[in-house]
């Protein structure tokens, strides 16, 4: 009789445990995300096309038919920088060009979440970047001694350029839910965006991030 009783008890432990997984997925989450941002930038020439980025989003979710969950999101993601530094120049003078471009975007999008079973998620979501990229030039000109070496620089000369724009943003993720109100998972985000002024005109730029995220629910 007693060992029934706990059977008994357990499975009602479990169930509302289970039940509290499944309502804890519903209402207001807060998800903070980082990982390696590699930038795809069409006909340009930077060396170095990686960085971190990071992010966070506010959102709302709601069970459409459990165990899938529909929700709304807003957030804010810096991708890092990416970079160039080249040198040239003759006998009596050199010059070193430093280029720089920086992005980030205002997130605003819709997002689902599957619960499979064991605790696992699958999550995805897309919506719309606004983005703001800066490209910065720095030019440091240099008079050469007999030996050939570079002096103090003469003269430096600087360029500041910005631009915004409407992309969109989509991702995947899988995860695993440790508690009703914490998760993890790891993510492929991908966010396009544009970059004006660099040699002149406007460029694609594709951004995608490999990384992680946590998010807690109320």
């Amino acid at each position: 009789m007693e060992k029934r009783l706990l059977t008994a008890a357990a499975a009602a432990v479990l169930s509302l445990a289970s039940f509290g997984a499944q309502a804890a997925n519903e209402g207001t989450f807060i998800g903070i995300n980082g990982g390696r941002a590699d930038y795809d930038i069409n006909h340009t020439g930077f060396q170095d096309k990686n960085d971190t980025a990071f992010g966070a989003v506010v959102g709302y979710r709601w069970a459409v038919d459990r165990p899938f969950y529909f929700g709304v999101e807003a957030g804010y993601v810096d991708l890092g920088k990416i970079s160039s530094k080249y040198s040239y120049g003759g006998i009596t003078y050199g010059e070193t060009d430093a280029f720089k471009l920086k992005g980030k975007a205002v997130l605003v999008g819709a997002n689902g979440k599957w619960e499979l079973p064991h605790h696992w998620t699958i999550t995805a979501r897309l919506g719309l970047a606004h983005s703001r990229t800066t490209y910065d030039i720095r030019s440091d000109l240099y008079q050469r001694g007999p030996n050939g070496i570079d002096t103090t620089p003469y003269a430096t000369l600087k360029s500041h350029n910005t631009s915004t724009d409407n992309g969109i943003y989509a991702g995947v993720g899988f995860g695993y839910d440790f508690t009703p109100n914490f998760g993890v998972a790891v993510n492929y985000d991908n966010y396009s965006l544009k970059a004006q002024n660099i040699t002149d005109d406007k460029r694609t730029v594709n951004v995608g991030v490999w990384g992680a995220s946590a998010e807690f629910r109320f």
